[in-house]
């Protein structure tokens, strides 16, 4: 198998703007939760705009399969393991410990009494190995979540990296199956299992231990991590089909909209990695042959830059906002009275939480993460003899 062409771009226009499309919607779900309307119906069609929050979960399945795409893709094979590992802590760590700081403030200000254990679980980005709804419901940043299932990705990446790049081309396209294939199997073997356990609190369709296992555990979210690995190469080598874009998004779609037939394990994340790998696959081709697209646009590009950014602050802006209509220093998902809103205040309200999230991650992105990527991503010696490189994106 060819190794892939060293003059291939690093970094897939259409790709970068997906991100900040994926981010939306994941902000969406989340605005759902909020109870902005006091319209009944207003809200009824918010709610099955979003698919009763499933956009989110698609949008998360993206996040997954991009950032193995975007890791295999920009990965050069002289990289240390303790070199990507330190880039990797570099570009979530200061941030995220940063809006653990404020919201740890904002706690100690309103007289809440921290609980030490969770908070220190979703510290150190371990609150997913354990099915406790405790772990995953009190957090400082409840999107953190994804990064605890990204830490396991990446401790694995470098051993990841040197198998998928062994493969076969034909071998890759059975592995990319056949986890394909799995991503379905386990909703089915969660029925015997784990069903008949009271509901979540965090999503009341179903079963918590459903749900944890399919929706938080690292390893299961591991799986969409390698399908975007295999796809990396499968496109590297040259072996992807021509896949147009817009049949790709017929897939997507179809796929969602067939979830709303199909029990709720099987909507949280089992049928979105091979769609989503599909239109990543073709927007990437799209890219590679020299063709535009919106999403790669200057300020597609440029929002999908800030996705991080936005995605880590962007719980906790949006809730502490609500909260404070009530007079509440602390938000965070059920712990205040919402506030709700005509249907057009309710609109403006939360197209202005979108502009005031995207203007507080600009300034996260230029304060914060790419200081400390280039301050601290390599070693005082490798800094002082060479430039840094643009690293790419991580995906939560």
């Amino acid at each position: 198998m060819s190794s892939p062409s060293p003059a291939r771009p690093r970094t897939l226009r259409s790709l970068e703007g997906l991100r900040a499309l994926a981010v939306v919607f994941v902000f969406a779900s989340h605005a759902l939760v909020l109870g902005a309307f006091t319209s009944g119906d207003a809200a009824a069609v918010f709610n099955t705009a979003t698919g009763e929050g499933r956009i989110g979960f698609l949008a998360v399945s993206f996040f997954f399969v991009l950032s193995g795409f975007v890791l295999t893709w920009s990965a050069k094979p002289s990289q240390s393991a303790t070199g990507f590992w330190r880039r990797r802590l570099m570009r979530i760590g200061p941030c995220h410990l940063l809006i653990g700081a404020i919201a740890l403030t904002q706690f100690a200000a309103a007289g809440e009494t921290i609980r030490w254990g969770p908070a220190l679980a979703n510290v150190f980005l371990v609150q997913n190995w354990w099915p406790s709804q405790d772990l995953i419901m009190y957090q400082f940043n409840g999107a953190t979540w994804t990064l605890a299932v990204e830490m396991l990705c990446y401790a694995m990446f470098p051993l990841l990296i040197r198998w998928v790049r062994r493969l076969s081309t034909r071998t890759l396209w059975y592995w990319i199956v056949g986890l394909g294939v799995v991503a379905v199997l386990i909703p089915l073997i969660s029925y015997p299992l784990l069903s008949g356990f009271p509901p979540s609190k965090f999503y009341p369709l179903g079963s918590w231990p459903q749900l944890w296992a399919l929706y938080f555990f690292p390893p299961v979210r591991a799986i969409d991590f390698v399908i975007g690995m295999l796809l990396a190469r499968i496109i590297a080598t040259g072996a992807w089909p021509n896949i147009r874009i817009l049949p790709a998004v017929a897939v997507n779609l179809g796929v969602f909209l067939l979830l709303f037939q199909l029990p709720i394990p099987f909507g949280i994340a089992a049928l979105y990695p091979i769609p989503t790998a599909l239109l990543i696959g073709a927007l990437a081709t799209r890219d590679l042959s020299g063709r535009t697209t919106i999403l790669g646009s200057r300020f597609m590009v440029w929002l999908g830059e800030l996705s991080f950014s936005f995605y880590i602050i962007h719980i906790t802006v949006m809730f502490a906002v609500h909260a404070a209509f009530a007079g509440d220093l602390v938000g965070y998902a059920h712990a205040y009275t919402p506030t709700q809103f005509s249907t057009p205040v309710a609109i403006a309200f939360i197209i202005a939480l979108y502009a005031l999230c995207v203007a507080l991650a600009w300034v996260l992105n230029k304060t914060v993460e790419l200081p400390a990527m280039r301050r601290w991503s390599r070693p005082a010696s490798e800094r002082a003899t060479r430039r840094p490189e643009p690293e790419p994106q991580p995906q939560t």
